[in-house]
């Protein structure tokens, strides 16, 4: 009879469990169908072509969030930076949409003084620059411009397009996707991003005065205007003791870049009609073009 009992109780609490189940289950049924959200196959489609870096150069959280704002329209088709042109025209298509083509940029380094230009402070602290710059207000060089040379911008960049040489960084424009999360992480805003169609980049942010320059680096502007007088469409000035290029006007023809004593302002046409990836490393510059050039005039 207990035997009996036991089954009855255990037959029982199945058919219980079943029910139960049943109606769980029925319930969830009906709330995924009054709750159901509606997903735009576009979204998908849209994500596939994007490079799923979740860089969040864009502006938005990642590859998926900007999918679903240019599908819905809150973000144009080509709102991503790192998209190839390819990648870009597909979307256009799923998109229906039709956007102009726009021109690549990259990376562009404007220090170039490396271990030429001396430490005035030893750090010994964490390998960041954003410590680094908290903790000294970033003025570890002599050149309080310079480049402090922790290698920030190598660390975050997301495609290994970053390295580091002798306390300088060079960038691999094979791999650079001009996505900015270099120049966002720089504290002393030695990155910019340029057009890869701009060939003559100013390699120094220094604006103290000439004689100082001289003192503190071998390969800083010194405000000389060589560079201005040598410019026939003037695209190019000196504004407080430091080259200014108007890439408006600028057409890459390296005047500037010839006539400067201090090798500031390089050339990356040839190196980049080479197919060279690293074009920092072997731009062209005055005084290696024309190595009997006369020395700079006197800085002030």
């Amino acid at each position: 009879m207990e035997m009996a009992a036991i089954i009855t109780v255990a037959k029982a609490a199945v058919i219980i469990m079943a029910a139960l189940a049943a109606v769980f289950g029925l319930g969830l049924a009906v709330a995924a169908k009054v709750f159901a959200v509606d997903i735009d196959p576009r979204v998908e489609r849209v994500t596939d072509e994007l490079p799923g870096a979740n860089c969040s150069a864009c502006g938005f959280p990642g590859c998926s969030a900007l999918a679903e704002a240019i599908v819905k329209g809150e973000a144009p088709a080509d709102a991503c930076p790192v998209a190839t042109p390819e990648a870009i025209a597909h979307i256009c298509q799923i998109m229906g949409v039709n956007v102009d083509e726009r021109t690549p940029v990259v990376a562009i380094v404007r220090c170039k003084g490396g271990p030429d230009v001396g430490e005035c402070i030893v750090y010994d602290g964490i390998r960041d620059c954003r410590a680094a710059m908290l903790l000294t207000g970033g003025i570890l060089k002599n050149c309080e411009y310079a480049c402090l040379g922790l290698g920030t911008c190598a660390d975050v960049c997301p495609f290994d397009a970053i390295s580091m040489r002798g306390g300088t960084p060079y960038v691999n424009e094979k791999l650079c996707t001009g996505c900015g999360k270099c120049a966002a992480a720089c504290p002393k805003n030695i990155i910019e991003l340029l057009p890869i169609d701009k060939h003559v980049p100013v390699q120094c942010l220094s604006h103290d005065k000439g004689k100082v320059v001289n003192k503190l680096c071998k390969v800083g502007c010194i405000a000389c205007k060589l560079c201005e007088k040598s410019c026939k469409k003037e695209a190019i000035k000196v504004i407080d003791n430091l080259a200014k290029i108007d890439y408006n006007k600028c057409v890459n023809c390296g005047l500037c870049v010839n006539a400067c004593p201090k090798d500031v302002i390089a050339n990356f046409r040839k190196a980049r009609k080479t197919g060279a990836a690293v074009p920092q490393a072997e731009a062209d510059y005055g005084r290696k073009q024309n190595p009997k050039k006369k020395k700079a005039p006197a800085a002030v």
